[in-house]
Formats: structure tokens, C-alpha cells, sequence
């Protein structure tokens, strides 16, 4: 046998090490490969989005580039969507064709145009097509009869099969080349035999879509009870998610004519002051919550006012106040040998004066002490720096005595001179002078008696 032969069947133990090492070179290439190939995949990807976001090509345009912007709304859409113009000019309430969220079809400019600084948020950004021509809007007006006529039929269809659910809407898509029927129910419906009979009737492509109750508000368009547009159908992207715990989290009265919206649901507006609760309630106890307040009063919670930032409570002496947050603290535990009484002999309403937290007495008292200081001060100043006639005035200027009677009203004819006014009166007592009556009134009946007894 060879050496090489020897060298290949009984291998050293250096031989070993050096296969061993290449093994872990091998895993670590492979690993590093496989890194290059992810983050080739995923820049691959992420080029894919971009793509696909801006319309199938890079978008051209930069962040912070002005671009010109006009709304476009579709029929049996409350919303209305962002078109770019460009260089073309439209004008408010033309009609166009455009690609909306359900197809191309003929909507009408909504608003002016206005500049819009671009983001990548904005991305995909919808071109308008062309402009409606009247085949167009022909076309749009006898697609809405036909709605009407596919509505009454699949109504028709719904009541021999006696399926459970509600048709909502109808709409045609594609100029009429698609049906999309949308309807609500409780469960899921087997409603296979009610397309083939729809398909045999339109001899269209027909989609039955089951929307919730907050869509069907949110695609028709309503007023709500504030007497404005649904919060759905004019600005929310998303809305829903609003359950009865943020109605109790706000102290609403739980009445379904009230809480509830115009889709039968609790109102999506309830979800807009809930973190402003959450936050305010922090600082107040809960209702039933024994407390220990700052001021030595405890008792029992028996009311809280959430926005006002107030609470009422139930004294161990049988008095109901309030009080403001400041007083509160959830630190200050009751002591173990307190106890709430059983009953009372009579009870007390307090709450109509309002119980604030006030400033200890050493901080008044040094307050007070500071002022005196520094009016002393802003005194001594005053009387050196003004001349001693000025302070001879001002001691002139001490105030009136409040026990001084107040000046009693005197006649105007007072305050002519002594001589006219004799010549003018005939020399009479001041008595008689007042006797007299205002222009426009008679004289009374004791004046009367007076003047007949003088009259020969």
C-alpha cells in the first residue's frame, strides 16, 4: 500500500481539527448567504409596495412638493376622495370618470382646487381619467333604474326563499357590468339558489357582500342627532370599536334613545372625550369609596361630577357636602377602629357651598408678614420721594366716615339764586313750593277741596 493510501485510512488527530474548522466556515457562508437573500427579498418587496402604492411605477414625486388636489364624489358614496389635476383645469360640480373604491364610474367635482404639500401617506395618488360626455351620463341614469328594478327583485327573491336577512342597496359597477347586492343579517345565509336565479334574471356578474349595520349608516349617509352629517359617512376612516364600557366610564345615562346612533349602535362620537374621563377620574375617588380627606372629614362617596372635578360625600356626622379633587388624596387611609354608622338620626344637605382646599395658617401668616414688609417698604418709598406738599395733600385725602349720613336730595329750584326764585314763587314757603304737581298730572282731591274753598 501507498503512503497516501496509509495517510487516507488512519487520519491524525491534526487532520481532524482542520476538517472540523472547515465544517464551521461552511455553516457560517451558508448562514451569510442566507442573510444577503432575505434582505435582497425584502428590499425586493418593499420596492413591490411602493410600486404597487403609486400606481405600478416609482412615484415621482419628492416629499414637500407642492401638488395640486380637487374631491371627487361618487354616487351612493357619502365620502368623497382626493384626485390630482395636474395642468387640467375642472370646474366645482363637473362631472368625470374616475376610478373610485368600487370601479370606474361618473362622479362630480366636489370642492375647489387646492394645494397639498406631498407625503408618502398620500400614496396611491388617483388621476381623473376624462370628462364625463353625455353617453356617460346616460348611461349613469339608466344604471339607477336598473338598481332599483334589481332591488325589487332580489326583495321578491328574498321572500320565497325566506332568508334571513335585509337587503341594504344595490349598485351597478363597471357601467353596468356588475351587480353588487349588500345586505345585513344576524348569522351566516345560505343563499346559493338566490344567486342563480339573480344571474338568470340580470345576466350579469352578481356579488352578494353582508355589510354590518355601521356600514350600511356609513354608505347611505345620515344626520345624526346633533343635527349634523354622521361622523361614518363624512371623516372616519375607521369607526366601530365602541363599546357600552366607554359609555359607562362617561356616566351616561344607559337609554338607548340617547346613547344609541342613527344605525341602532352606541355612537361613535362617545369614543372622543373617553381618554378626557380617564385622565379626570384619576384624580376623584369612585363612587361607594370610604375616604379620609385632607381637611378630617370621612364619609362615604356618594356622587361624583367627572368634568367639574367634584365629589359629594357622606360624613360620619350625618352632613352631605362636597368637595373639590384637590382635597382628595387616595394615600390617606381611614384608621383601622373607624367605621361607617349604621344610621342616622337626621341628615344635612351641605352641598350647595363648595368645600375647597385651603392654605395652612403658618403659610397665611408668613404671606400676610411678607405683604406687611413689603408695603412698609413700598410706603417709606413713596413719602422720600415726594415733595412735602404732595404728602400734606395726602393727608388732606383721609377717607369719609361710613357713619356720615349721605347728602338729602334737594330741589333743582334750589340752586337758583334766592331773589329770582322769590319773584318767581311769590314769597311762598318752601312747603307750599313742594306741593306742587308734575307737568301732565292733575292736581289731586285735597288740592281740589283747597281750591274750592278759595274760589268766592
Amino acid at each position: 500500500m501507498s503512503k497516501k493510501n496509509i495517510v487516507t485510512e488512519t487520519p491524525n488527530v491534526q487532520g481532524q481539527s482542520i476538517t472540523e474548522e472547515q465544517r464551521a466556515e461552511e455553516k457560517q457562508t451558508k448562514k451569510d448567504t442566507d442573510k444577503f437573500k432575505e434582505n435582497d427579498k425584502s428590499k425586493e418587496k418593499n420596492k413591490n409596495r411602493q410600486n404597487n402604492d403609486s400606481g405600478g411605477k416609482p412615484s415621482k414625486y419628492k416629499s414637500g412638493d407642492v401638488l395640486k388636489f380637487v374631491r371627487v364624489r361618487f354616487p351612493g358614496n357619502a365620502k368623497s376622495f382626493p384626485f390630482i389635476l395636474e395642468k387640467r383645469n375642472f370646474r366645482y360640480g363637473q362631472k368625470v370618470v374616475a376610478m373610485s373604491d368600487r370601479g370606474m364610474t361618473v362622479g362630480y367635482i366636489n370642492s375647489f382646487p387646492h394645494n397639498v404639500h406631498f407625503n408618502k401617506s398620500m400614496l396611491p395618488i388617483r388621476n381623473i381619467s376624462r370628462e364625463a360626455s353625455q353617453e356617460d351620463i346616460e348611461e349613469q341614469r339608466s344604471n339607477i333604474m336598473k338598481e332599483k328594478e334589481a332591488e325589487v327583485l332580489c326583495l321578491n327573491l328574498i321572500k320565497k326563499y325566506e332568508l334571513d336577512m335585509t337587503l341594504t342597496h344595490v349598485e351597478f359597477l363597471h357601467f353596468g357590468k356588475k351587480a353588487v347586492f349588500y345586505f345585513n343579517a344576524p348569522n351566516r345565509v345560505d343563499f346559493r339558489n338566490l344567486v342563480k336565479d339573480l344571474v338568470k334574471d340580470l345576466k350579469m356578474r352578481i356579488e352578494l357582500r353582508q355589510i354590518s349595520v355601521r356600514d350600511r349608516a356609513a354608505a347611505l349617509g345620515a344626520i345624526g342627532p346633533c343635527g349634523l352629517q354622521t361622523c361614518c359617512s363624512s371623516f372616519l376612516k375607521s369607526y366601530g370599536n365602541v363599546s357600552i364600557k366607554l359609555a359607562k366610564n362617561q356616566n351616561l345615562a344607559l337609554i338607548a334613545s340617547k346613547v344609541n346612533g342613527v344605525c341602532g349602535q352606541i355612537k361613535c362620537c362617545v369614543k372622543y372625550e373617553d381618554e378626557v374621563y380617564t385622565e379626570k377620574k384619576t384624580r376623584l375617588p369612585r363612587e361607594g369609596e370610604m375616604v379620609n380627606l385632607k381637611n378630617g372629614d370621612k364619609g362615604k362617596v356618594t356622587k361624583v361630577h367627572i368634568l367639574s372635578e367634584k365629589f359629594e360625600i357622606m360624613t360620619d356626622k350625618g352632613q352631605i357636602r362636597r368637595y373639590e379633587c384637590g382635597l382628595y388624596d387616595s394615600k390617606n387611609k381611614l384608621p383601622d377602629n373607624w367605621a361607617f354608622p349604621s344610621s342616622f338620626d337626621h341628615i344635612v344637605n351641605e352641598t350647595a357651598n363648595l368645600i375647597k382646599l385651603e392654605k395652612s395658617e403658618d403659610a397665611n401668616e408668613k404671606t400676610s408678614e411678607g405683604h406687611a414688609k413689603d408695603s412698609g417698604k413700598e410706603e417709606s418709598k413713596s413719602t422720600l420721594a415726594k415733595p412735602l406738599s404732595n404728602t400734606r395733600k395726602e393727608e388732606s385725602k383721609k377717607p369719609e366716615d361710613q357713619n356720615r349720613r349721605p347728602p338729602s336730595r334737594r330741589d333743582p329750584r334750589d340752586n337758583k339764586k334766592p331773589a329770582e326764585r322769590e319773584a318767581r314763587d311769590g314769597k311762598k314757603s318752601q312747603s307750599q313750593r313742594r306741593r306742587r304737581f308734575r307737568k301732565g298730572r292733575g292736581p289731586n282731591p285735597a288740592q281740589k277741596a283747597q281750591q274750592k274753598k278759595k274760589e268766592p
